[in-house]
């Protein structure tokens, strides 16, 4: 049995500056999980060319976004942390538990691992709050995470899995939608896109996708017979041939006819830049552009109180992942 539980995020930047956006950029594009092995060349472009040029706009983003949230903090870091206490209050005492950060910002998951080794923990559950896996999701954190353990051998690493088809995940998030949907326009359920050539050579993110894909519209028309429940991807990065069908194609078209759409973002268990600014700014100005009238997005679970308590209680299971296809 586990007596530690870890939460990794992807990161943030510290702050909202130009330096600290150009700082987590490095880290996080040069990391060979989330471009699956760049050409040699790409860490020279990326620190020289690429992260100076890209943080300057960024940074302007996520002061827009810090601003609009009103936390004074980065709303992933804030929501995670909240989340992790939840969760803390919700278990076992004896179960101590941290959140960490893969790039960027504090507690880094060897900060993390310190205090367990200090509190004289042994095992430790560690659980990437990403709900489908990848080499960019679980796989980065499992590598990081192995890396960091070396450091400490007194500690062993159970780890999680992914949890796309967890019946608590599915479950939160479906009642999540069901609150914001009017029961009449399109919902759309944007996922976080990658390249299709990870796919081909196993990757199994789009299957994860999938397969949790169907099962929301599985749900949605037992409530509506009728409705109309489309899947897309978001976020391209770089020249290649990236999963489809992209969500701005998807939404511009709907714009045109419905003039109304329910986005979900079902990659993410905590807001962040891609949910209040690509989504929230960027993609509704695209709708709005495009015809659309009404456009609405079901807010992340974050640290909704009932999926705060019931995942806490899948927590403590000793057989804790995604039932989807290994």
């Amino acid at each position: 049995m586990f007596d530690a539980i870890l939460f990794v995020q992807l990161g943030s930047p510290e702050d909202a500056t130009p330096k600290s956006v150009e700082k987590y950029l490095v880290e996080f594009l040069g990391d060979w999980h989330t471009l699956g092995n760049p050409p040699f060349f790409w860490n020279w472009l990326l620190k020289r060319i690429i992260a100076p040029k890209r943080s300057v706009k960024s940074a302007c983003k996520y002061q827009e976004m810090v601003q609009k949230a009103g936390f004074g903090e980065m709303p992933l870091v804030y929501y995670t942390r909240r989340f992790a206490e939840g969760i803390a209050s919700a278990v076992e005492s004896r179960i101590a538990v941290r959140y960490a950060f893969e790039f960027g910002t504090k507690p880094s998951i060897s900060d993390a691992l310190q205090e367990f080794a200090d509190f004289g923990k042994k095992k430790i559950r560690v659980v990437p709050l990403f709900p489908q896996r990848s080499l960019v999701t679980t796989v980065a954190v499992r590598d990081i995470a192995a890396a960091c353990f070396q450091k400490f051998p007194q500690l062993s690493m159970d780890f999680v899995d992914g949890f796309a088809l967890n019946p608590v995940w599915l479950e939160e998030t479906f009642q999540n939608v069901l609150r914001h949907w009017n029961g009449i326009s399109p919902i759309v359920f944007s996922f976080h896109g990658t390249p299709v050539a990870w796919a081909k050579k196993g990757d199994p993110y789009s299957r994860d996708c999938e397969a949790e894909f169907d099962w929301f519209r599985k749900k949605i028309r037992e409530v509506s017979p009728n409705a109309e429940v489309l899947l897309s991807y978001q976020s391209r990065f770089g020249h290649g041939k990236w999963l489809g069908p992209f969500t701005t194609d998807v939404v511009a078209q709907i714009a045109q006819k419905q003039k109304e759409v329910l986005l979900v973002c079902p990659s993410f268990t905590a807001e962040n830049l891609e949910t209040l600014h690509e989504i929230d700014v960027e993609l509704r100005n695209l709708f709005l552009a495009a015809g659309g009238q009404r456009f609405t997005r079901v807010p992340c679970l974050n640290d909704d109180a009932n999926w705060v308590k019931r995942f806490a209680e899948e927590m403590m299971r000793e057989n804790l992942g995604s039932p989807c296809e290994k």
